[in-house]
């Protein structure tokens, strides 16, 4: 049975353009902002993407995931750097110490945590440090049509699709995902009483820094 990490994996081996294009601008961001030698957290690491984007900037990094396959293709990844940890956990109940990041990054999986957001965001000003960094990546307004495409490619079943939130089969696990606008994620923000640093726009996604 198809789950959202296989899903996400057949993306990022066929991804379009528009995704490409994305992912670059995450690089750029994520090594513009990430320190060297920075203790990073990376929620929803999936098999590690992100975390090769920055390794050349610190490898005192530990990726999340609640995905068991997730953590395994991670830790595959990632064997020949036994200072990068990979743990299987939930983003809603970190097992880590207040303040123990110097920056904490999300990429692309913030789409996917409908209403436990506001759960995860106050997780994730916990774990950081007072002169820290969250980093968040997420779909805009503009991407619709091409998660779409990229949904029907996946062959993956859609049950619902309301304002830009693509809600499909329960099978899946992480089975809602969505799109904001920049007055959502100012709301959003603002709600878990965190601070906008930057917001900057690359096409179909927002790359967002936020300080406590």
């Amino acid at each position: 049975m198809k789950k959202n990490i296989d899903c996400w994996k057949e993306v990022l081996a066929n991804s379009p353009e528009s995704y490409n294009k994305w992912f670059e601008e995450e690089k750029k961001y994520l090594q513009k902002i990430v320190t060297s030698n920075a203790k990073v957290l990376d929620i929803g690491c999936g098999d590690g993407r992100s975390i090769f984007d920055i390794i050349s900037k610190t490898k005192n990094v530990v990726g999340i995931d609640h995905d068991e396959k997730a953590i395994s293709d991670a830790k595959n990844n990632f064997f020949r750097h036994p200072s990068i940890k990979f743990i299987k956990e939930d983003a809603t109940n970190l097992s880590f110490d207040d303040e123990e990041f110097d920056f904490v990054i999300c990429m692309g999986t913030f789409a996917n945590f409908a209403e436990n957001k506001f759960v995860v965001l106050k997780e994730m000003g916990r774990v950081l440090k007072k002169s820290g960094k969250i980093i968040i990546s997420v779909y805009s307004e503009d991407a619709f049509d091409e998660r779409i495409k990229v949904y029907k490619a996946s062959g993956v079943k859609i049950n619902e699709i309301k304002n830009g939130t693509v809600i499909f089969e329960e099978t899946l696990g992480d089975n809602i995902s969505e799109q904001f606008t920049k007055k959502q994620l100012e709301d959003i923000f603002s709600q878990a009483n965190l601070q906008i640093e930057d917001l900057t726009k690359v096409n179909i996604a927002y790359l967002c820094t936020l300080t406590k």
